[in-house]
């Protein structure tokens, strides 16, 4: 420890100390671009092998639901919507990557079970009507 301290100069902890505080940017930005807005529904899209197999509305879900997405062969994945949120309860898939990843339930996140080729995302949808007009002279 001494050692380090002998190499470095104090102006170099302050860069360091910068640098740190610079890196969490984008995390800061990202997390604010994604932030829902409050008339914006929250929607999970269930995607598999490139389809969208079926859209859940997460806002204002209550209920427990629980239900199987088939995949080839003898291929599965018990869904499980509780309060708002997602998750893969069950799948036969070796490592079970699905299930570990837990409940999702923000804008951006994902669940992902390669195997399967399932992908399950958290989207957010605008409830505005966004007319896009072309104006040409």
């Amino acid at each position: 420890m001494r050692k380090v301290l002998r190499v470095l100069k104090p102006f170099d902890i302050v860069i360091i100390a910068l640098l740190i505080a610079i890196s969490f940017i984008p995390l800061t930005v990202f997390s604010m671009t994604k932030a829902t807005e409050a008339g914006d529904e929250v929607v999970a899209v269930i995607i598999q092998d490139g389809e969208v197999i079926r859209e859940i509305t997460l806002t204002g879900h209550e209920e427990n639901e629980q239900f199987i997405i088939e995949g080839k062969g003898n291929q599965y994945n018990l869904m499980e919507v509780d309060n708002e949120q997602i998750r893969i309860k069950e799948d036969n898939s070796p490592d079970q990557v699905g299930v570990k990843m837990g409940w999702k339930g923000k804008p951006g996140e994902t669940i992902i079970c390669l195997p399967h080729k399932l992908l399950v995302e958290i989207q957010s949808k605008s409830n505005e009507n966004i007319d896009d007009e072309i104006i040409s002279y």
